[in-house]
Order: structure tokens, then sequence, then C-alpha cells
């Protein structure tokens, strides 16, 4: 081979190679981008035995949130239950222990007569 010919076998092989490597790229950022989406939220744990794989499943009015094992975001998924009184009830219930009945919920500081009535079909204290 003369000197032209292994200059354009390199220069070949170098596209070559910047092409297989952004090829590499974008399969990469597409497999990252299906996990991300696929990856699925922590299942409820609930009593009737309905799984709740995500917030907008809550709203179905048959699913009952357990107040003494549920995460920030199913409690803040509840009617009139915010970020700061989700966290609120984990800190109480830290503090003093599981709830022994749906009604103690009302001695966490936020919540009242009210909203509890609109909590006390959807929320529950069984393990």
């Amino acid at each position: 081979m003369n000197r032209k010919e292994k200059t354009v076998l390199i220069f070949l092989c170098i596209c070559f190679l910047i092409g297989a490597g952004i090829s590499l790229i974008q399969h990469r950022l597409e497999q990252k981008h299906l996990q991300a989406i696929t990856i699925q939220k922590p299942i409820t744990q609930v009593t009737n035995d309905t799984i709740v794989r995500n917030e907008s499943d809550l709203s179905v009015s048959n699913i009952l949130i357990n107040i003494n094992t549920a995460s920030s975001k199913e409690l803040d998924a509840l009617p009139g239950i915010g970020p700061a009184l989700a966290q609120r009830i984990i800190d109480f219930r830290q503090r003093t222990g599981s709830f022994k009945s749906k009604e103690e919920i009302l001695k966490v500081s936020g919540i009242g007569a009210k909203k509890f009535a609109a909590l006390k079909d959807k929320i529950t204290v069984n393990q």
C-alpha cells in the first residue's frame, strides 16, 4: 500500500470508530430513557388486596391507605394532606408508635374534625 491508500484507510477506520461510538451512546441513552419510563413506583399497602402502583390510582374510593405503614407520597395523595402534613403524620407515628385507631390521627397537629371526616373512609390502621 502506498501512503495515500494508508491515509484513506486510516480516515475510514476513524470514521467507523466515531460512528460506532455515537451509535453506542445513542443506544445507552435510549435504554436509560426506557428504564426511567418503566420503573414502577412502590406498591402501596392496602387492606382489601387491591394493589396501587401510582398516586392516580389512590383516588379510587375503595382503596384504604394504612396510616401506620404509608409513605409520605402515599399520605400526600389523601384529600387535604400535603407534603408537610404527611411528614407530621410520619413524625407523630415514629414518636408515639403505631396508630391504634383511625381517630388517633386527630392528635396530629393540623388534622381537625373536618379534615378527619374527609379522610376516615380512605384510611385504615390494620396491619
